[in-house]
């Protein structure tokens, strides 16, 4: 048991270093706090699906493991959702199945498109921010925070994230933004990734 009994616990800055069930945290945290990337193989068989979809005879060839090794990792990865069979993909076999990621990878010339009006977002959030330092650090002034040591700079990043967490919640209500996604295994979780440049 991590929490006593009677206690209803912390909120820490990212759900997934805490053992708790539910939380208020970041979309992508699920991720990682239900172990579902455990380790490197499961990342290298991700890079390896984002270039093309392969098979497990390809995905074992290249990672020098056993078939069985990699069909075990492709199964886990396929009951966590974050891998799909690619029926696109032409086979060479009928039984053959190619596997690719479950969610978005966003190459350079799709970041491209977007890239402009993602900094002129961001810097409209973050002008926001900064012109509401005046009325935050009155508000630290009326915590005891200042008494038990903490300057506001130790609550800066609470702060935005507060601000990061409510806009997305708010986005959500209006339907701007789609909420998680409950997985055949019970999780929630948005994931994406993002190819390098030279990839692109």
């Amino acid at each position: 048991m991590s929490i006593p009994d009677g206690f209803e616990g912390l909120q820490f800055a990212c759900e997934c270093v805490s053992s708790r069930r539910g939380g208020y945290s970041d979309p992508w945290a699920a991720i990682a706090k239900n172990k579902l990337l455990p380790d490197g193989t499961k990342e290298e068989v991700l890079n390896l699906v984002a270039q093309e979809p392969r098979t497990i005879s390809q995905l074992a060839q290249a990672l020098n493991l056993s078939a069985p090794s990699v069909h075990t990792h492709v199964t886990e990865m396929m009951k966590s959702e974050l891998l799909r069979e690619a029926t696109g993909w032409e086979k060479t076999h009928p039984a053959e199945k190619y596997y690719e990621p479950n969610f978005p990878v966003l190459k350079a010339d799709a970041r491209a498109e977007f890239e402009k009006l993602c900094v002129e977002l961001s810097e409209r959030v973050a002008d926001l921010f900064e012109k509401k330092q005046p009325q935050l650090r009155r508000a630290f002034s009326k915590t005891d925070l200042a008494e038990q040591g903490w300057t506001f700079s130790d609550v800066a990043q609470y702060l935005y994230a507060c601000v990061q967490r409510g806009a997305r919640r708010q986005l959500e209500a209006r339907h701007v933004l789609p909420p998680c996604e409950r997985r055949a295994n019970g999780v929630e979780w948005v994931f994406w990734a993002e190819a390098p440049a030279d990839e692109g």
